[in-house]
């Protein structure tokens, strides 16, 4: 297990070969799709999964989470993963159905519970990632495979409710896994940039432009509300915690929020109804923060030396007691 171990000082050395091993893999997968069988593929993408995810596992963690090199490895190891999966359910024959529903939760569901190992063995907060994200992806498979909702409405709810769980995780997380916290939310904002770029999609931009005979799905105010809010939590999270990625795409859903607005309005001048209520909340808010301040108060007094009351006083300060004997 000794030569499993990559050293710290050829760390990246090893993890570059990594990288360009696994960009060999996969265009071997994609190239020789048809001379070669399903099964060869399975064998060495497996066997090159294994190597580099156990290299990532062996590597020596340090105290503040796992060395850039072994993220690396880790994160490669995941993507063989995921191409091992797909082998193993073309194996299985899900690749003649276009691979179902139900392939792609049990595959999900497996990447997330070995993507997990890592993010609690090795503290990786992007494998911690990717395991959240593989688990909202069979959560939404899930759902299509064994409801057949046949609309959107069912999934878009779902997204808003596992955007606010991986919010409520990543304030659980906040105090000993920061970096893995600031990943969940930013999960949370592609989810809800997901909900909102739903009810556009590629055919959506399309009609915005003018497309003829093109229909998209009524947007409700709900929704619209879910997007104001969610955008401008997390800009304000970005901007408290000087973090750009949350700031990035809380952008990205006040534009989609936009968008979606100016299209529910079909062409209308008027300022009613979410012109005018910006219009005030943001003034409103701004308002406040310029308001009259008041003068504060004296700074209290000083105590003499000697003088402080022992409340106040440190383990490093002399302390004497008077006391009084009585037989």
């Amino acid at each position: 297990m000794e030569l499993l171990r990559p050293p710290a000082h050829r760390g990246p050395l090893i993890a570059a070969g990594a990288v360009v091993l696994a960009t060999g893999i996969l265009l071997s997968q994609l190239r020789l799709e048809d001379p070669v069988g399903d099964g060869v593929h399975l064998l060495y993408a497996a066997l090159a999964a294994a190597l580099i995810g156990g290299l990532g596992m062996q590597a020596r963690a340090e105290p503040a989470g796992p060395a850039a090199y072994q993220s690396v490895l880790l994160v490669t190891g995941l993507v063989l993963l995921a191409v091992v999966l797909a082998r193993l359910a073309d194996v299985l024959g899900a690749g003649d159905a276009g691979y179902p529903a139900g392939a792609i939760v049990w595959t999900s569901l497996v990447f997330a519970a070995v993507a997990i190992v890592p993010a609690l063995r090795a503290r990786s907060a992007i494998c911690g990632f990717l395991a959240a994200l593989a688990a909202v992806v069979a959560v939404l498979n899930a759902v299509e495979w064994l409801f057949d909702p046949g609309t959107g409405t069912p999934f878009r709810a779902l997204l808003a409710v596992m955007a606010l769980g991986l919010v409520l995780l990543s304030l659980v997380l906040r105090g000993g896994r920061y970096r893995g916290s600031v990943l969940l939310v930013d999960l949370a904002g592609l989810l809800i940039l997901a909900l909102g770029v739903s009810f556009v999609g590629v055919l959506g931009l399309a009609g915005i432009v003018g497309v003829a005979g093109f229909e998209r799905d009524p947007t409700g105010t709900g929704w619209e509300l879910i997007l104001l809010v969610a955008a401008c939590g997390l800009i304000a999270f970005g901007a408290v915690d000087r973090q750009p990625g949350p700031a990035v795409i809380g952008v990205a859903v006040l534009a989609v929020f936009v968008v979606l607005t100016v299209v529910t309005a079909d062409g209308s001048e008027s300022l009613l109804y979410w012109p005018i209520l910006l219009l005030l909340l943001g003034g409103g808010v701004m308002a406040a923060g310029l308001r009259p301040r008041e003068a504060l108060p004296p700074e209290p007094r000083a105590y003499p030396s000697g003088e402080r009351p022992l409340a106040s006083r440190t383990d490093a300060d002399e302390t004497v007691v008077a006391v009084r004997v009585e037989d």
